[in-house]
């Protein structure tokens, strides 16, 4: 009886555990999910319109709390990873130039997906270019782009 009911608590336990962690806690390091955003603007980083597609652009929205409006960043690895498309925040192309819209793919390690925040200053940088997240507009769906980090307003975010 006793070795009946101990092997029913590890089954519940791994069937628990196996419904618990989705795949993407299950590949994440430190993380959590939160809504980043523009301190300037006070609209949050979303990929547009929802999409699940590989190298949907990244834009800013009212701050309402969805899936699409929440990450995870990885303090282990520095992925940024969208809670809705279960993909990485990424600079296309590994381009280091100024204005260049961001947008997802799948996570695949590169360093052009790689972050780093700085809870200092509200700067997050591209691992990569060394560049910064950064909006120059307040309204809805404007672009979110990568620059040189010079601590403008639109390169603070809030995590």
């Amino acid at each position: 009886m006793q070795k009946t009911f101990s092997k029913w608590i590890v089954a519940a336990v791994v069937a628990l555990m196996a419904v618990v962690m989705t795949p993407s806690m299950a590949s994440a390091g430190q993380g959590w999910n939160r809504l980043i955003q523009n301190q300037w603007s006070r609209k949050c980083l979303e990929i547009s319109y929802g999409s699940t597609a590989d190298f949907a652009p990244a834009g800013q929205y009212y701050c309402y709390g969805g899936p699409v409006e929440q990450w995870n960043y990885d303090t282990q690895t520095g992925w940024v990873v969208n809670v809705n498309s279960r993909k990485c925040l990424e600079v296309p192309w590994s381009n280091g130039n100024n204005y260049v819209q961001l947008g997802q793919y799948a996570c695949h390690g590169g360093s052009n997906q790689l972050w780093t925040f700085n809870p200092n200053n509200g700067l997050i940088a591209n691992r990569l270019t060394g560049k910064c997240i950064e909006v120059f507009s307040t309204a809805d769906f404007a672009g979110v782009y990568q620059n040189t980090c010079s601590g403008a307003p639109g390169q603070k975010w809030w995590w």
